[in-house]
């Protein structure tokens, strides 16, 4: 499957109440700014430095509240709060020009996962368990490991291109399919499961 269409990304965008004709950076975790594991501290100086030389950058960001004292990185947020529906999450991941996920440490990465199946790019560092979410220069990028500027630079090259963009989210969408659909998923699950019933009843 296509990942959405400029006009679904739109559609998306109006019914969130977000740009239209903004670049929207996303950001995603439960109080994901006061949670030093998944790296706001590092992705709002990158984003200060994308401020400076990008026009029409909006932050998005859900997994909380506004706070009382919001962040400021030189460019607009939007404050999505807490969303408890996969269809509006999904409304999000594909309203979105790119997801952001700068943490320091993940098993796996969900919000990477879930944005790439909505045709969403991501962007990450290289480690841990977003270097199996994330495919360099195919399905996004991955930063050197903390790095601000090389996560900025990530920023800008997933964006700043319209063919390449187009290209991430349909490379994005067919290998979220290839490998996290259920119908892959459930079986090799089912496998795994079988094997050690088996293996118990051998012994």
């Amino acid at each position: 499957m296509s990942p959405p269409a400029a006009g679904y990304r739109n559609a998306a965008r109006e019914v969130l109440g977000l740009p239209l004709n903004a670049t929207l950076v996303l950001f995603g975790a439960m109080d994901g700014v006061n949670n030093f594991i998944k790296g706001w501290d590092l992705l709002q100086p990158a984003l200060t430095l994308i401020a400076k030389d990008m026009d029409g950058v909006n932050g998005v960001i859900f997994g909380q509240s506004e706070p009382s004292h919001p962040p400021n990185p030189g460019l607009p947020l939007y404050w999505m709060g807490h969303l408890n529906d996969d269809a509006t999450l999904a409304l999000l991941y594909s309203a979105a020009d790119v997801m952001v996920v700068p943490s320091r440490q993940e098993a796996f990465g969900q919000t990477g996962s879930e944005a790439q199946a909505c045709g969403c790019p991501v962007v990450a560092f290289n480690c841990t368990g977003l270097q199996d979410v994330v495919d360099h220069r195919v399905t996004g990028y991955l930063a050197k490991p903390y790095d601000i500027v090389d996560l900025a630079n990530g920023i800008r090259w997933v964006t700043q291109n319209k063919d390449r963009h187009e290209s991430l989210s349909s490379a994005a969408r067919e290998r979220a399919l290839r490998l996290w659909a259920p119908e892959v998923v459930i079986p090799r699950y089912k496998a795994i499961y079988e094997a050690v019933l088996l293996s118990r009843y051998e012994q």
